[in-house]
């Protein structure tokens, strides 16, 4: 069940209104709730234990940068949207987690556009395509962050098989990306790990106090773990992963079939007159 009080409407505390003065122009901003609540943040980052982030609200500076086809042909103009509407310019962008991102994302197209979002879907049934309107403002973080212990950014696991204990880390986006260019640099070389090992290496963050340099040791060590273990590590990683919970009931217009989906990000997310 969602809590209304975390949905996408005016945060408290309020943030005060834009002002005209002498023809100089003040942009709003405003707090949007962090579903990580800064708590997967290491101690040294601008935003570790905040449940806040402020952001300016959208202008024709940013519509520039929208419209930029340099910044959309080499796939930064989110990433320079972030840059501008950040109050905080200490803020490296990739360091922020995903989750995090699209609360922000979500915010600012709500107060640039509004709530609705309208996009085509495809029924995974009949394959015909519905033509969807969906309320932003209705999806609301998530995340099961009170069963776990959290220091530093990272959660303490004992591991149920093997009596190790791990301390796992919520990737970022700047780690995501890292985690990509590992796996293809590896498979290059002839070295190519499965999809779980890839993973392990780059969620856990030290096994028995011991860090995780990612070298050939720990591969070993993680490619040896118990299926009953990484299925904990697993659970555990997506269980506690802060994001929008973009879940929704999709019934289609033509076939009635029903299914529980996800809402997906489309190109026209913030260009909606595209």
């Amino acid at each position: 069940m969602r809590n209304n009080e975390d949905r996408f409407a005016p945060t408290e505390p309020q943030i005060p209104p834009s002002s005209v003065t002498n023809m100089h122009y003040v942009a709003p901003t405003e707090l949007v709730n962090l579903p990580s609540k800064g708590l997967f943040y290491p101690k040294n980052h601008p935003l570790y234990g905040k449940e806040y982030i402020e952001i300016k609200h959208m202008t024709t500076k940013e519509e520039d940068i929208l419209s930029s086809t340099t910044f959309i042909q080499k796939g930064v103009v989110l990433d320079y949207l972030l840059k501008s509407i950040i109050t905080d310019k200490s803020i490296d962008v990739k360091s922020l987690l995903p989750g995090d991102q699209n609360a922000i994302f979500v915010s600012a197209r709500i107060n640039a556009y509004g709530p609705e979002y309208s996009l085509n879907f495809s029924c995974g049934q009949c394959g015909k395509t519905n033509n969807l309107v969906k309320d932003l403002s209705e999806f609301s973080p998530k995340a099961s962050l009170e069963h776990y212990t959290i220091d530093n950014g990272l959660i303490n696991v004992n591991l149920q098989k093997s009596g190790l204990n791990v301390k796992l880390k919520q990737l970022s986006v700047k780690e995501t990306d890292d985690m990509s260019e590992y796996i293809q640099k590896n498979e290059k070389m002839g070295l190519s790990y499965g999809s779980t090992t890839s993973l392990l290496l780059f969620i856990i963050h030290s096994i028995n106090g011991e860090e995780n340099k990612k070298d050939m040791n720990a591969v070993k060590i993680i490619e040896n773990l118990p299926s009953r273990d990484v299925r904990q590590i697993k659970s555990v990683y997506i269980d506690s992963k802060p994001d929008i919970d973009f879940e929704f009931t999709f019934q289609c217009q033509h076939c009635g079939h029903k299914k529980e989906e996800n809402l997906p990000i489309t190109a026209n997310f913030f260009w909606p007159d595209a």
